[in-house]
């Protein structure tokens, strides 16, 4: 199995659109049988939201493969109705099977300073992170409803014998983040249930542009340095997976990453 998979590409409109343009071709040069975007997809200038919208998936519907989409903060720069409609989404988590893997897609934004929950749970997060510095009002949280699916799809994996993948916008772990780019809001809360999952093999992030890797519990963390800033040698890639391994290669296809997923 090859999927393409890109992060925070930031797309403004009228942008130069060559480089994204190359790097999209590279995936369907190499196969790949469906792409990833994690997060970030437009810059979210409010009066140019639309427009970089429609410009940016024009060129990423060149790769001729599904395209599964993470929602970031910045996407939310569009109204929910509208962007998700946009995207072919019913809501902003979900699941989907490839192979012998499930990807569960997680909603970072499901609770936050855009939104206006009713559960009283929800309220507090919120107001914790309007309290609290190093919760920032660009990041979000995973909401109850959304909390009681994965740990319903994680248990099904499981029965089931799938391994899972996990897309998140936002980090997880403290290690694969810093205090400017920041987390999901309950990150601790999140990662205790995928570590404590049997099924998950490896958790696919955005948002710190830099990127990091860590490993708890031998699942990889692993957040993707962003299409938006290049020079990290990593601004999109394929993701390579065998009975043993998966292979990240980037943009020139030059080996990026492995790791075990025994």
């Amino acid at each position: 199995m090859r999927f393409g998979i890109i992060t925070d590409i930031h797309f403004s409109a009228g942008q130069d659109k060559r480089r994204l343009q190359k790097e999209i071709l590279g995936w369907r040069e190499s196969g790949a049988n469906f792409a990833v975007q994690l997060g970030d997809l437009i810059a979210g200038k409010p009066d140019k939201a639309s427009k970089e919208l429609q410009e940016v998936k024009s060129i990423l519907e060149t790769c001729h493969c599904t395209i599964r989409h993470v929602i970031g903060n910045h996407c939310l720069a569009l109204p929910e109705a509208r962007l998700f409609s946009s995207l072919g989404l019913e809501r902003a988590y979900y699941s989907f099977k490839e192979g012998e893997f499930r990807f569960v897609v997680l909603h970072g934004m499901d609770v936050s300073v855009l939104s206006r929950p009713e559960e009283e749970e929800e309220n507090e997060l919120l107001e914790r992170a309007r309290t609290s510095p190093g919760l920032h009002d660009y990041c979000g949280a995973v909401g109850r409803a959304q909390k009681a699916w994965l740990k319903e799809s994680l248990q099904k994996a499981e029965n089931a014998g799938e391994k899972v993948i996990i897309l998140c916008h936002f980090p997880l772990l403290p290690e694969t983040s810093d205090l400017k780019h920041g987390l999901l809001w309950n990150h601790r809360e999140i990662s205790e249930m995928i570590l404590s999952s049997a099924a998950v093999k490896v958790c696919f992030s955005g948002h710190f542009h830099p990127g990091a890797h860590a490993v708890s519990n031998g699942i990889h963390f692993i957040a993707l340095p962003a299409f938006v800033n290049p020079g990290s040698g990593f601004t999109s890639g394929t993701v390579e997976i065998n009975s043993a391994a998966m292979i990240v290669r980037n943009q020139e296809n030059s080996h990026f990453l492995e790791v075990s997923i025994v």
